[in-house]
């Protein structure tokens, strides 16, 4: 089964965002949507769906609407009737013989089986949504996606909050499917293991590329180079062609200089060279415009987030003895953490094993149960929230910009341009903007901050990945420190930063075990060099 979407403009609310779309997914392809932040990629997802709704499952990001559900009744909703009968058992339990005779248990079982290839417990499953942590909610997501059985199925940012043993599990899910699925993604990783094509969106059209997104990066780099030396050559030829055009009116003129004015037949022979130069000019204008290769865009935009004051002390923060009991859960036993001064940290752990619960107990907003943090009281902390409660969604970008003291217009509106916001988006209500669009606002707001601590959870997961690489530029240039909580592999690859890890209730430096254990295999290695020591204490070696 194929699958074609064909329009020109596609346009949203009146508004033009792609002149051509011309996309068609062949039954069993794997597609990944790439292109930057607010060029339309969650909404060309949407226009899918409506045009193969008997078909098409769309996995979307917000689960606002099903937060009062319990996992099971959301991916009940797969089976409709069933779903109906089992919210009419909560009332009517004379209802029960319907609802056997619908397979409602075998279908409830069904799915608890499923449940556990998402590391998704029958307990998890009772849980409301919103009891649920981050990933634990896109697994569900995931869960009634793969289990709704429609050929095509349609995820937007479908890594987002998982941990890094969920996305390998999303990996291996999206592997063995034999179902066509196209998928919007920031997570060049992700990408990678999964797509069998690239579809390219800019505001220009769409494109299909064969590969992974190492292979397209590598096409696309490619077709740089190639119009750069077209572009190049273009040049080239057009100065010729320009000098060719002077050499022609210089001509002119020193023929027109030593033409007698009382010579008819000089007058005349000069009045066809006249013609004859006026044609040549105008071949050579015209083959000038015919050279339309134009120099590759070159988007030069840099984040610069400058501490005013650099911290004298040795530690910024220091978190001693600290134990965590949340909903009689014990996060953390007798736990220890620190950041030094100068020295940027990188957080990983899985799923609700409490990183956010550390950023909450740093920036003050709950207390242990037992132990002490202490932070310097003249820290300065700027924090990315990946969830942008910092917003104001009925104002829009620029309002939001200009409630900051002194600011002015212009300048605001210079800052947000250098952000990728135009002079639409800049009066657009933050509620009608992209996910990544909201967090690039939130990293404007941040730009005033002056931090000298900037806590960052999970930044990349709605950045087109043009953005991550200006974002890594960002962090290598700050002149302060970051913590960074993240599950991308391709960002914590490229952080020098000490990495410290959840584990077992327990905050463990990784970077000092691997010290620790370098130095002691590099000692091991040392003494198997030596035969013995003699009675002096010296080494003796074969040589």
């Amino acid at each position: 089964m194929s699958f074609y979407f064909k329009k020109k403009p596609f346009e949203q609310y009146g508004k033009t965002l792609i002149k051509d779309v011309n996309i068609d997914f062949e039954f069993g392809e794997h597609i990944a949507i790439v292109g930057d932040n607010g060029v339309g990629k969650s909404t060309l997802l949407k226009s899918l769906h409506e045009k193969y709704k008997d078909e098409a499952y769309l996995m979307q990001q917000d689960m606002q609407l099903y937060k009062k559900m319990s996992g099971l009744e959301f991916v009940l909703l797969n089976f409709p009737t069933v779903a109906k009968l089992r919210k009419q058992l909560e009332e009517n339990v004379e209802k029960i013989s319907d609802y056997i005779e619908m397979n409602g248990y075998e279908i409830e079982q069904s799915i608890i089986t499923e449940a556990k290839r998402f590391q998704l417990s029958e307990q998890l499953l009772e849980q409301t949504i919103e009891t649920l942590s981050g990933g634990q909610q896109t697994s569900i997501m995931l869960l009634r996606a793969f289990m709704s059985e429609k050929p095509l199925i349609l995820f937007d940012e479908p890594t987002n909050h998982l941990d890094a043993n969920m996305i390998r599990n999303l990996v291996r899910e999206v592997n063995k499917s034999n179902q066509t699925i196209v998928f919007v993604s920031h997570h060049r990783g992700f990408i990678n293991q999964t797509a069998s094509q690239i579809l390219e969106i800019t505001q220009h059209c769409t494109r299909k590329y064969q590969g992974n997104y190492n292979q397209y990066e590598t096409v696309k780099d490619l077709e740089v180079q190639t119009q750069i030396k077209s572009f190049e050559k273009q040049q080239k030829e057009i100065k010729m062609l320009e000098e060719t055009i002077q050499r022609i009116k210089d001509w002119h003129n020193s023929a027109k200089s030593s033409a007698s004015v009382r010579d008819p037949k000089q007058q005349k022979k000069l009045s066809k060279l006249a013609k004859k130069a006026k044609t040549k000019e105008t071949q050579i204008k015209q083959k000038i415009d015919q050279k339309q290769t134009e120099m590759p865009a070159h988007e030069d935009r840099n984040y610069h987030f400058n501490a005013k004051v650099t911290m004298q002390k040795r530690y910024l923060l220091r978190i001693e003895d600290l134990t965590m009991i949340l909903n009689s859960k014990v996060i953390y036993q007798h736990a220890h953490f620190e950041i030094k001064n100068k020295e940027n940290i990188l957080l990983t752990g899985p799923n609700g094993s409490g990183k956010s619960l550390l950023i909450a107990l740093i920036r003050g907003i709950c207390v242990p149960d037992q132990g002490q943090v202490h932070v310097t009281p003249s820290l300065k902390i700027a924090y990315f929230d990946q969830q942008n409660e910092c917003l104001n969604y009925e104002q829009s970008p620029l309002e939001m910009v200009m409630e900051l003291d002194g600011m002015t217009r212009s300048h605001g509106q210079t800052i947000l341009a250098s952000f990728g916001f135009d002079k639409d988006k800049v009066n657009q209500q933050i509620c009608a903007l992209s996910m990544g669009e909201k967090s690039r606002l939130q990293f404007v707001l941040l730009f005033f901050s002056n931090p000298q601590l900037l806590i960052l959870d999970e930044p990349t997961n709605y950045f087109d990945i043009t953005t991550q690489n200006l974002i890594l530029n960002m962090i290598k240039n700050f002149e302060g420190q970051v913590l960074i909580v993240t599950h991308d592999t391709y960002l914590q690859s490229r952080i020098d930063a000490t990495h410290w890890k959840v584990s077992n209730q327990q905050l463990v430096n990784v970077s000092l075990n691997e010290r620790k254990s370098a130095n002691l295999e590099a000692t091991l290695k040392l003494l198997d060099d030596y035969k013995h020591i003699d009675e002096n204490g010296h080494f003796e070696t074969d040589n």
